[in-house]
């Protein structure tokens, strides 16, 4: 969403406005710092019938042409103020690939056929919910991403990472500690290769419910494998590493992996979900089977062993990164969603009036 308001704030013919639900984003920062006016619609209870009038008093006032929700509570309080007001409503939460069950599942696929169009950041998003992509209605728009992020220089000796590396090569994986990450089979792997060679440090960084299980799994006094917690400075972070890894039991279009990309750095990604739709298997990276440490660990010995390779491989993932995943994509793809939904899905022609958009989280 961030990246998005980017582009969109560049152009005099597309007004933004961004309502969020959490008092403690951690993108507020960058939305104040975009100077895109900014609203919060606190709760006192998950399902609080005040936030439907004070929605209400928003888009009264702002009046925009679409609504565009990433996420499933938004789009269930936006939706039948959207319907009231006569806006057009677009949901954007297939953000990966996986599929559920029970009550909570059948509401987010109900909201999915109640919005006027659907986004998927893959493939395979879609698929995941049982729908086409190519249905009209239906539109995939991979991730932008804004490359200028990482034009910094890295802080030599690994200072960046909070401790000194001593000249070993550093492998990293960036994700949350749920249980859609596979954060076991990276310790394990490091396991592997660490019982051959002592030149290299496995770095785990995020936080979440399962950071504790993980933790119980080194033995005593292990200083090669170490827990980063959650970090802000990404950027930074992605830097000191020579391998990214993201091993997954199913996924969208991962920001991590992009990050890594965009550092030019080679990747060891489980495949499955969207990941063979941002990795170009044996080109930028590898792709390699979901639960199997060793096969992360044989590409992660490969990519350590063969240095030219592994700058060749981070050197493509980066220019595949701008060719195919670029900012400019990102903006240019939604403008065409918005059009089209503005006009009934119909061809892409001019709307009469300077189109609003109003972004929830």
């Amino acid at each position: 969403m961030v990246e998005l308001l980017k582009g969109l704030q560049q152009l005099s013919f597309v007004e933004s406005l961004v309502v969020t639900m959490g008092d403690e984003q951690f993108y507020v920062p960058d939305i104040e710092r975009l100077e895109t006016p900014l609203f919060y619609l606190l709760r006192r209870v998950r399902w609080d019938p005040t936030v439907f009038s004070r929605l209400w008093r928003i888009l009264r006032q702002f009046r925009p042409d679409i609504i565009h929700t990433n996420s499933e509570m938004a789009m269930s309080y936006a939706w039948p103020l959207a319907r009231l007001l006569g806006i057009k409503l677009v949901n954007g939460t297939i953000r990966n690939a996986f599929s559920g069950r029970g009550l909570r599942w059948r509401w987010h696929e109900l909201m999915l056929h109640l919005a006027d169009a659907r986004v998927a950041n893959s493939k395979a998003g879609f698929a995941s919910r049982g729908m086409r992509h190519d249905t009209p209605g239906n539109y995939v728009i991979y991730n932008g991403f804004d490359t200028q992020r990482f034009e910094t220089r890295a802080t030599p000796g690994g200072q960046g990472l909070g401790f000194d590396a001593n000249g070993r090569k550093v492998v990293g994986m960036v994700a949350e500690f749920s249980d859609y990450k596979d954060f076991s089979t990276f310790i394990r792997a490091a396991q592997e290769i660490l019982a051959q060679r002592r030149d290299v440090i496995f770095v785990a960084v995020g936080d979440g419910k399962n950071l504790d299980v993980c933790k119980r799994m080194l033995s005593p006094g292990e200083e090669s494998i170490r827990f980063l917690a959650e970090r802000k400075d990404v950027e930074a972070l992605v830097q000191q590493m020579d391998i990214g890894v993201l091993c997954t039991f199913t996924e969208g279009i991962s920001n991590s992996v992009m990050e890594y990309m965009a550092a030019g750095k080679p990747v060891v990604v489980t495949d499955g979900g969207g990941s063979s739709e941002l990795v170009a298997d044996g080109e930028t990276g590898f792709l390699v089977p979901s639960s199997n440490p060793t096969a992360v660990a044989e590409k992660v010995e490969l990519l350590l062993g063969d240095a030219e390779k592994a700058q060749e491989m981070g050197v493509a993932g980066r220019r595949r990164l701008e060719k195919q995943f670029s900012l400019e994509q990102l903006v240019e793809h939604n403008l065409r969603m918005y059009q089209e939904v503005l006009n009934g899905g119909g061809p892409h022609v001019q709307h009469r009036r300077t189109p609003s958009v109003h972004l929830s989280c």
